[in-house]
C-alpha cells in the first residue's frame, strides 16, 4: 500500500499550526507542541519548508515561523517534495536503480502512468483542503442499548 510519509503528515500537521489565525508567527517550540513532533525534527521539516518558500522563518526578536502564502495556494505536491525531494516517487516501481537505463520492465509504463496521475492530484489538493477535511470531527456512534432481559 502506498501512502505519504510521516515526515510529510508532519509538515502538514506543523503548517496546519501556522494556519491559526490568533497568530501571526509561531516559534517552533509551539508548533512541535502543537503538531507533537519532535522539535529537533521539526527544525529540520521547518528548514525545508522555508528553502520551497512555503513558510518565512525570521530569526531573533520578534522572529518566529509563518506561513509565506495562504493554505489555498499551497499544493499538497508542493509539502511532499519539499520534504521528500522531488523523486519522492522513485523511477522504478521495483526499487530497481538500473531498471529504466538498460531494459524496459513490465511495470515502467503502468509505473510512469501512476507517476503523472499522483503528482497531477497532488498538485491539486491545497493545504486549505486537507486542514478542511481533518478539522472535520466523525460524531461518536452512539452506545448500542442493552436488551432489558439480557444480562449485562
Amino acid at each position: 500500500m502506498m501512502c505519504l510519509s510521516q515526515t510529510t503528515g508532519y509538515a502538514i500537521q506543523a503548517l496546519g499550526c501556522l494556519n491559526d489565525l490568533a497568530y501571526t508567527s509561531r516559534q517552533i517550540a509551539d508548533i512541535a507542541k502543537c503538531s507533537g513532533t519532535p522539535k529537533p525534527y521539526l527544525a529540520k521539516i521547518i528548514s525545508s519548508l522555508s528553502r520551497k518558500g512555503l513558510v518565512c522563518a525570521k530569526r531573533g526578536y520578534r522572529g518566529g515561523i509563518s506561513l509565506a502564502r495562504r493554505p489555498q495556494d499551497i499544493s499538497l505536491l508542493e509539502i511532499v517534495e519539499a520534504v521528500e525531494g522531488e523523486h519522492w516517487l522513485g523511477e522504478c516501481l521495483l526499487g530497481f536503480e538500473e531498471c529504466a537505463k538498460h531494459f524496459t520492465c513490465p511495470t515502467q509504463v503502468f509505473w510512469q502512468r501512476i507517476r503523472l496521475e499522483i503528482t497531477a492530484e497532488l498538485r491539486q489538493i491545497s493545504l486549505a483542503q486537507v486542514l478542511a477535511a481533518k478539522s472535520i470531527k466523525k460524531s461518536p456512534s452512539r452506545p448500542r442499548r442493552r436488551a432489558a432481559n439480557r444480562p449485562a
